[in-house]
């Protein structure tokens, strides 16, 4: 999040300095115009972030963070860089308007003793955590401008009323008298209301809950206050993390009662067991990507398993009989303007209807793209025999789990690949933020309805037994840390991960790790440089057990401490994975020979300067290598986000070996076999057909480059509206 949001930030502050550049406002940006970004978290969180140096970087934007309680109603709320050279008017403009938007935010720390992994463990293993919960409020609303009275009382229209308004007197000559008058603003302004409030609990036990009903803070907003306690504000709304368990006990209802029938309370359960979380079946909130996957599943649901579209449990109904609320995901609630609180009508739908699938079946097939596409498809693979049972025990598989490059979009995740052997058991190959969920997904798609997904769950998370991580760039390893929690929650901790990692990772997790002890003890620690040809580890014994693997490192060019990797032995015979770099001839012999090649084609390759720039590859420098390497089959894979669908292909028509390279585009949530990879190289002009109109969009998005996705983030009400950059 914070590397993305730097990034957005820098992008739209640029373009709103070259788009004002002659306008007065755009002094009032900082020298770098990008604004500060404030963390409030409990006890460890300082520590947290200052463990991410090992592989983040962003110098221009700064990040401030708090442990424990915090008000930021008592900070020094003076710029934290000056604003150089700023128009006067402009920045009274600006700071009228943060005052009358701004929340005042505070937190209320509370410390609760847990067992780190399972239930049974004695005092001395439990752990000291701090759980924080938040108010946040406005100002008073100021009553509404009564221009009528205004003019009863020959107040001059224009900048007067402004002042009015704000609340102050203003003192002028009467024009029907000529004599000086003055007048207040309450003579003009309607009674003022109390500021919005609104808090989210975070009650994961029941002695958290004491804590919490001793509060002052939240202790002032109960109906049975004193009046001379009473805030400024008052609480719209709560929502409730809390496990189920905890919020239905008796004293958590009275509790939720105390602050009257007026308080909507919204409830997000917190799981509180990886049985729980596997168990869990809501609607995913990432809509475009389930439905392109569903579109992808018309064409072939081996290759594309139909994703798991489970219905939202919201009510769509707009009355409602209980202040209960409970949450789905993309939901809405209106806090302001307060004659309007609730739930947002058109969020309320839901997500998905019962017939969502058929809907967007028909959707495809009135565009004319799915039945073109089917035919495509089955003339292209009619040759092919695949296997029938796609979840026998014994069948090496490889799940894309994320496809895209450096910053998540609603298409494609951030990089990460699932590779399973014969034995059943597996590896990671990059680890994005996501890549656990991403599994989840494709697991409970492809699992007999007689199945059980909690006994699945355990059984593959426990089944993986090897991580590679390619180089420390965040999109390629964030998930690692829910894998290891994951895992360590059922028992993960007596069969330890061997993890394949720069030697920087290893810095980073020793020191989250004092943060988050949870994860100590499930990982092993194997360097890449250790796996250089000709050299050993005594891990490589445990990767040849539990595997039947041997791997092999080639440093690469892209960032320090990048490698690709060599795996033979999986059930695709000799597979090669390029990790983030330019085209390498060192790994092309390295891999001599590879069944398959996993390679990144972030550009397509007319923007080969932004690949050297970048230190990625095009389309057809991967095809070069697949070429030098004599692979069998190519992968691309790691897409810059300008290429949501399909990027462009330009083989190299005097290249005969170039022309005849067979390659498979990767997509999230592709399941392929090693009998379904000749149909994966097949189906590609079948998907282009899924998407019309796709060679005008790139044309548009390269042209624009990232700047569409920074003005939408950017647009986001709240998001870094500070300084005028909104």
């Amino acid at each position: 999040m914070i590397l993305t949001t730097a990034d957005v930030a820098e992008a739209a502050a640029i373009e709103f300095k070259q788009s004002n550049a002659k306008r007065s406002y755009s002094s009032m940006l900082s020298n770098d115009g990008i604004p500060d970004l404030e963390i409030v978290g409990p006890s460890g969180t300082k520590s947290f972030l200052h463990s991410l140096r090992h592989f983040m970087r962003r110098d221009r934007f700064n990040v401030h963070t708090y442990e424990g309680h915090f008000d930021s109603s008592k900070l020094n709320n003076t710029p934290q860089r000056p604003l150089e050279n700023a128009n006067k008017r402009a920045k009274k403009k600006v700071q009228k308007d943060n005052e009358e938007t701004s929340f005042t935010v505070e937190s209320i720390p509370v410390n609760y003793t847990a067992a780190p992994n399972a239930a049974e463990t004695t005092k001395s293993q439990q752990i000291t955590k701090q759980a924080i919960s938040y108010v946040f409020t406005s100002p008073p609303i100021p009553g509404k401008f009564l221009i009528e009275k205004a003019r009863k009382l020959n107040v001059p229209m224009g900048p007067l009323c402004g002042e009015l308004k704000a609340g102050k007197s203003v003192t002028f000559i009467d024009s029907k008298t000529n004599e000086e008058r003055t007048v207040d603003s309450k003579d003009v302004l309607a009674k003022e209301s109390p500021g919005v409030g609104v808090a989210v609990v975070y009650c994961p036990t029941t002695h958290v809950l004491d804590e919490l009903r001793a509060s002052r803070t939240l202790r002032a907003f109960e109906k049975n206050r004193l009046d001379n306690d009473a805030p400024t504000s008052q609480l719209d709304a709560i929502v409730h993390l809390t496990p189920k368990t905890v919020f239905e006990s008796d004293g958590y209802q009275s509790w939720c009662e105390e602050f009257g029938s007026a308080v909507d309370h919204i409830t997000l359960h917190i799981a509180e067991s990886v049985k729980d979380r596997a168990a869990n079946n809501n609607a995913s909130p990432f809509v475009s990507a389930m439905r392109g996957g569903a579109r992808r599943s018309f064409v072939h649901d081996g290759l594309f398993p139909m994703p798991d579209i489970p219905m939202a449990t919201c009510d769509d109904s707009t009355t409602r009989t209980t202040a209960f609320i409970e949450g789905c995901p993309m939901m809405e609630y209106l806090l302001m303007p307060r004659s309007k609180r609730g739930l947002n009508a058109c969020t309320m739908k839901s997500l998905y209807s019962a017939t969502e699938k058929d809907d967007l079946r028909e959707e495809v097939i009135t565009a004319g793209a799915l039945q073109l596409a089917q035919t495509v498809a089955s003339e292209q693979v009619a040759d092919i025999p695949v296997e029938q049972d796609n979840n026998e025990s014994n069948l090496g598989e490889l799940i894309f789990t994320g496809t895209g490059s450096a910053v998540p979009c609603k298409h494609r995740n951030v990089t990460g690949m699932y590779l399973r052997m014969n034995n059943g058991n597996s590896m990671l190959l990059d680890v994005g933020e996501g890549t656990v969920g991403q599994l989840l997904q494709v697991w409970k798609s492809t699992l007999p309805k007689s199945a059980s997904a909690v006994d699945d769950y355990h059984s593959r998370l426990l089944g993986i037994k090897a991580v590679w991580i390619s180089h420390p760039h965040a999109d390629h390893h964030l998930g690692l840390l829910r894998l290891l929690s994951e895992r360590s929650a059922i028992g993960g901790s007596n069969d330890p991960i061997v993890l394949m990692a720069p030697p920087n990772m290893f810095a980073f997790l020793s020191e989250y790790q004092l943060t988050v002890p949870e994860i100590k003890g499930n990982y092993v620690e194997l360097d890449c440089r250790d796996l250089f040809p000709g050299q050993q580890s005594p891990f490589c014994t445990k990767l040849r057990e539990d595997l039947g693997i041997s791997c092999t490192t080639v440093q690469v060019t892209h960032c320090p401490y990048s490698y690709a990797v060599i795996v033979d032995g999986t059930a695709f015979g000799r597979l090669a994975y390029s990790g983030d770099c330019r085209p390498s001839s060192r790994f092309a012999a390295a891999g001599d020979g590879a069944d398959v090649l996993i390679h990144e084609a972030t550009f397509e390759d007319g923007m080969k300067e932004e690949a050297v720039l970048k230190k990625h590859s095009t389309v057809g420098e991967a095809i070069e290598i697949a070429c030098k390497m004599d692979a069998k089959t190519l992968i691309l894979t790691h897409f810059s986000q300008r290429y949501p669908k399909i990027p462009p292909v330009n083989r190299d028509e005097s290249d005969a070996k170039a022309m005849t390279v067979p390659i498979a585009f990767a997509f999230d949530f592709m399941r392929v076999t090693p009998s379904s990879l000749p149909l994966a190289t097949k189906l590609t002009p079948a998907l282009r057909l899924l998407y019309p109109g796709q060679e005008d969009d790139d044309k548009t998005a390269a042209k624009k480059g990232l700047t569409v996705d920074s003005k939408e983030l950017m647009a986001v009400p709240g998001m870094f509206s500070a300084q005028g950059i909104l």
